[in-house]
């Protein structure tokens, strides 16, 4: 009775591995299959691979290795030239033994290099057919191009499988909306929680994501907007002399009052002297996310704002998709509320940010793209962060009404 085995996997890669490590020439794989595991709503989580197969007995395993070694024999008597020899099989001998004079090292390392090539091939045998839908075949470039993470581009077309019949999949525009659908509702967006005055917004993150420009955009379209706020900016950034001369630039433009600190008692002492604002603003030095003891130093400081301080984090759109985990699991012991995300201007690509995004669960707050203060940011919403993928089309009405924003700077444009 045959012996079966069953094994799983990342990637195909890793089960073929794994089992020729395991039972080598004895495994035959019969079939194999994805096995999806949970994610947001079921939707967005990774998938697994399971091969199945049964164990050839000895005599089995024995005949496919002559059939090997026959192919491998002919082809390098092909190669030098060699006429191939009829060879008579019987029930005793099932090979003959071929002599090349002064070859046989040769031949022994033609065969290895033709035993490890069928290897691959088997491989290569093995992974997925080609995309049955060329509808999704293009949708997954597409994703790609856009720098999707593999898993959640796996995601959204494993749920459109399931979602729509054969017919449907041919529809590109039907498969296209849906898709933008998925995307704009895998992510999620923060609403901040009416509390009592003041309210106090920490910006944190690394070097060079534009932490002081966002404090100063985020401090005119509130204190120079229609329901104009009192606003005061408190800055724990007084290390670099030219980003605190920035701050207090803008603060003095807008009529807005700039406080630098350097300790925990002095920011707790702004922090009661502000007491009476609508809106305290907390600009932090940046901190490289390598950099651990930094980081748990601006944590133990920034406490000294109390336990009702909001604190968001900063993330450059051009950050390289290897960092991005990284930086958002460093930061994780500031216990940020949302993500900012900054110079959206700089890149055409922010698939790997929708993907983090989605991953963590974080909420995305704000999206910041240029220089100029207060005209670019704007509140994060579905459409607007549809609106920065390149190639997918939409019914731009209908998710305009689906997903309203409001405008932070149409006074200034």
């Amino acid at each position: 009775m045959p012996q079966y085995f069953s094994e799983r996997g990342k990637s195909h890669l890793e089960v073929i591995e794994r089992i020729k490590s395991k039972y080598g020439d004895r495994a035959n794989i019969q079939f194999h299959k994805t096995i999806p595991a949970p994610g947001i709503m079921g939707l967005f989580g990774k998938v697994n691979f399971e091969y199945r197969g049964y164990l050839r007995n000895d005599n089995e395993t024995r005949a496919v290795q002559r059939i090997r070694d026959d192919d491998s024999r002919a082809a390098i008597l092909a190669a030098n030239g060699k006429a191939i020899p009829q060879v008579q099989t019987t029930s005793e001998s099932a090979a003959v033994d071929i002599h090349i004079p002064g070859s046989e090292e040769q031949i022994g390392e033609v065969l290895k290099e033709l035993r490890d090539l069928k290897g691959q091939l088997a491989i290569s045998a093995s992974t997925p057919p080609l995309e049955p839908f060329p509808v999704l075949a293009e949708l997954s470039e597409l994703m790609d191009k856009n720098d999707f993470d593999k898993a959640y581009t796996d995601s959204i077309l494993e749920a459109l499988r399931k979602r729509f019949s054969a017919a449907d999949l041919e529809n590109r525009e039907l498969v296209q909306h849906e898709t933008a659908v998925m995307i704009a509702g895998s992510v999620s967006y923060f609403q901040p929680e009416i509390a009592e005055r003041p309210r106090i917004f920490i910006l944190v993150g690394p070097t060079g994501v534009g932490k002081t420009t966002t404090i100063a955009k985020l401090a005119a379209v509130n204190g120079l907007s229609g329901n104009k706020s009192d606003v005061r900016i408190i800055t724990v950034d007084s290390f670099r002399i030219g980003a605190r001369a920035q701050v207090e630039t803008y603060g003095e433009i807008m009529g807005i009052p700039v406080n630098a600190v350097d300790d925990y008692d002095e920011l707790r002492k702004q922090i009661i002297l502000s007491s009476d604002a609508d809106l305290i603003l907390v600009d932090t030095i940046g901190k490289s996310p390598r950099d651990e003891s930094r980081i748990e130093e601006m944590r133990a400081l920034l406490s000294a704002c109390g336990d009702t301080a909001e604190v968001h984090l900063a993330l450059s759109a051009t950050t390289k998709t290897s960092d991005l985990k990284q930086i958002m699991t460093r930061f994780e012991t500031f216990s940020y509320r949302s993500v900012i995300l900054t110079k959206l201007d700089e890149t055409s690509r922010i698939g790997n940010l929708v993907s983090a995004l989605s991953e963590s669960e974080t909420p995305l707050s704000y999206l910041t793209d240029g220089q100029s203060v207060p005209v670019d940011i704007a509140v994060a919403s579905p459409l607007r962060l549809l609106s920065r993928l390149k190639g997918l089309e939409y019914r731009l009405a209908e998710l305009e009404e689906q997903y309203p924003a409001a405008d932070l700077t149409a006074a200034w444009r």
